[in-house]
């Protein structure tokens, strides 16, 4: 999504294209002449382009796994059209959920989007929030017995005198 506003210096209309793409690092730089670097420019958008077509491609491979395990156990079989379909919805949905998870951590303030921004984007699916909640569980689980394990190794590793 780009914006464009206009503004007046000396009588001349200087033109101002701000990239808000995420990842694109916000305003473009000018050079001397306050042109825009268009190449730098370019390289940023050819940058994010290869990246979200990497995430498509994994989530792709992700969701047609997912749903030909389901389809299976159905007893059922799913059309690479309906593949397809239900790759590029989960790939909007998760588009969105990312946008709305950042502007909720810049409402609150930070520069990190942190779980409890996902899971106040995600109250609007209960489905999604419920699995969401499980995985944040476990990831504080993960975190609480992480660094004990690492203490009970390092207090056994010290031999006694």
């Amino acid at each position: 999504m780009q914006r464009e506003r206009e503004t007046e210096k000396g009588g001349s209309s200087v033109r101002e294209v701000v990239a808000m793409e995420s990842g694109a690092g916000g305003e473009r730089t000018r050079d001397s002449d306050g042109d825009c670097d268009m190449e730098e420019y370019g390289q940023l958008q050819q940058q994010l382009h290869s990246s979200k077509m990497r995430l498509h491609d994994r989530l792709q491979v992700a969701t047609i796994a997912t749903a030909e395990r389901t389809a299976h156990k159905c007893g059922m079989k799913v059309s690479s059209r309906v593949m397809s379909a239900l790759t590029d919805l989960t790939f909007k949905f998760a588009e969105r959920l990312a946008v709305d998870a950042e502007l909720f951590a810049q409402h609150a303030g930070r520069k990190k989007v942190d779980t409890d921004d996902v899971l106040l984007v995600a109250r609007r699916n209960e489905d999604v929030l419920a699995s969401l909640r499980l995985l944040a569980q476990s990831f504080a689980k993960s975190k609480e017995k992480g660094p004990e394990k690492k203490r009970k190794k390092a207090v056994a590793d010290v031999p006694d005198t």
